[in-house]
């Protein structure tokens, strides 16, 4: 398995760089784009659904759409082309027990409930709480649903990675300013980076999403090349992720120090959107309960 990014795959990234640049709005003001602009962002990223693109190509758009805070309807409609269903342009995926995303802005849902799938229209759709406005979420009944003849794991699958590697960018992007942030203010005649502690904290940030985004990339890559476990290396991926994005936020934070919860300050809208995506297709301490018993099953057939 080569992680190494293909030519096409840095072309696509700058390519989605640059439409961002151009069709979004800066992550300082993302959280006041109207509806139409976030219709506008949804129609010009069609075009990388133009072709089929592997788990790794998805996975480098959600990190960069984390990295903008872009509010869109992309995880769901992703996961599920990637599940080798296209029957909708724009789908959010409702799981048991969750509020659904993006749910006034799709044409479909795709719920999944005891292992299958069903594409369905909605009878009702009702607003829930959500700590990120760039991601609101509704509660939602269905009328009409037909099955879906796919694979329900590999689609959870692809959304947790979707899921995690949405909130390293994010991550990144706390990172990054954080950095710049440390370099430029200036305490006692000296910028804070120059002080052993804040550098101690932006290492280990750096450490924590390079390893992030590493695990990401290699579960990507073990779906598209079919590997046995790749639905358990998801799974590591979306645990790992779950935590490793959220110390580098909070590492962030230290960094700019009480300016970052301030609503002037983007930061706790990076963390924000880090919690949301954190809680879906579950959390770090679900996985770790699951691949535990997956484990113990293992061990237990081998006695």
């Amino acid at each position: 398995m080569d992680l190494e990014l293909t030519d096409e795959q840095t072309m696509l990234s700058e390519a989605l760089t640059t439409l961002l640049e151009r069709e979004w709005l800066p992550a300082e003001t993302a959280h006041t784009a109207t509806p139409e602009q976030r219709a506008r962002l949804w129609t010009a990223l069609g075009e990388f659904f133009d072709e089929e693109l592997g788990a790794v190509e998805l996975c480098l758009a959600a990190r960069l759409l984390g990295s903008h805070l872009a509010a869109s309807p992309f995880l769901g409609s992703a996961a599920l082309r990637y599940a080798g269903v296209s029957h909708a342009d724009r789908v959010a995926i409702a799981l048991p027990g969750a509020a659904v995303e993006h749910a006034e802005e799709v044409d479909r849902f795709v719920v999944v409930a005891d292992g299958t799938l069903a594409l369905a229209t909605a009878a009702t759709i009702a607003p829930a709480a959500t700590i990120d406005i760039g991601i609101p979420m509704f509660n939602v009944t269905f009328d009409h649903a037909e099955p879906v003849y796919a694979d329900a794991a590999r689609l959870t699958a692809v959304g947790a990675l979707l899921a995690a590697a949405e909130s390293v960018g994010a991550a990144e992007r706390m990172l990054s300013d954080a950095r710049d942030y440390a370099a430029e203010r200036r305490q006692f005649g000296r910028t804070i980076g120059s002080y052993q502690a804040l550098r101690h904290i932006l290492a280990d940030m750096y450490v924590r999403r390079a390893s992030a985004w590493s695990t990401v990339l290699y579960a990507a890559a073990a779906l598209d090349d079919k590997l046995p476990d790749a639905q358990r290396t998801a799974a590591i991926a979306k645990a790992y992720v779950a935590r490793a994005a959220r110390e580098v936020a909070h590492g962030a934070l230290q960094v700019f120090g009480g300016i970052a919860f301030t609503e002037e300050h983007q930061a706790h809208r990076f963390l924000r959107r880090i919690v949301v995506r954190e809680q879906q297709f579950g959390d770090a301490a679900y996985h770790e309960r699951e691949l535990g018993r997956a484990l113990a099953v293992a061990a237990m057939e081998r006695a």
